[in-house]
């Protein structure tokens, strides 16, 4: 029995001596491993949740100039013009198709339209690379927000039609600090029919 005690003595001693260095080399390695794996799932979460944040914001702006623009024009008293440069108006967007053999010609991009609300105010709009404005008063907030591309297009059968005003917008995150925050650029499209043709 004596023996049998020293013997268990003697292995409790033993057990008690630590770690090899292989032992902690592995331990260590393996926390390694799963730190730099935690790391990448929550930095992959932080980018996706950030570029979620930028493309609401640059929606939210898109949405609302391109809301404003469609009520005020398809709601207007009176069309205007449409311009390329601000100082010519035409009121006649009509184009002139050339016969079978010839390529349809390209429309025509504008950056101003011109139209009088009802109250007898005119207000036009413009787009440039910068903003898009109403009255010089920009419908997008430019410290968040830049403009990519913006033009109006018009379109009309005859004369005595009302034209159809087509509103293009592309908008991106202003200054982008990664890689998804660049990729936050937003196609915005639709077409207007001004309501009250007085031409």
């Amino acid at each position: 029995m004596k023996k049998v005690i020293k013997n268990l003595k003697f292995k409790i001693k033993n057990s008690g001596r630590g770690y090899t260095l292989v032992e902690l080399l592995a331990v260590m390695s393996i926390v390694i491993v799963v730190g730099v794996i935690a790391a990448g799932i929550l930095t992959s979460s932080l980018r996706g949740g950030s570029k979620s944040n930028v493309l609401d914001n640059v929606r939210q702006n898109g949405n609302f100039a391109i809301t404003q623009i469609s009520k005020m024009i398809s709601y207007s008293q009176n069309f205007n013009g449409i311009s390329t440069d601000g100082t010519f108006y035409r009121t006649n967007c009509t184009q002139i198709i050339p016969p079978s053999p010839s390529p349809t010609p390209t429309p025509v991009v504008y950056k101003f339209i011109k139209i009088t609300s009802f109250d007898g105010g005119q207000t036009i709009f413009s787009c440039n690379n910068s903003t898009i404005a109403s009255n010089g008063a920009s419908l997008i907030d430019t410290s968040s927000v830049s403009v990519v591309l913006c033009s109006f297009s018009c379109t009309q059968d005859n004369f005595g039609q009302a034209p159809t005003i087509g509103i293009n917008l592309t908008l991106s995150k202003n200054n982008p600090n990664n890689f998804a925050e660049k990729g936050a650029i937003v196609p915005f499209q639709t077409s207007v029919t001004i309501r009250n043709n007085n031409l």
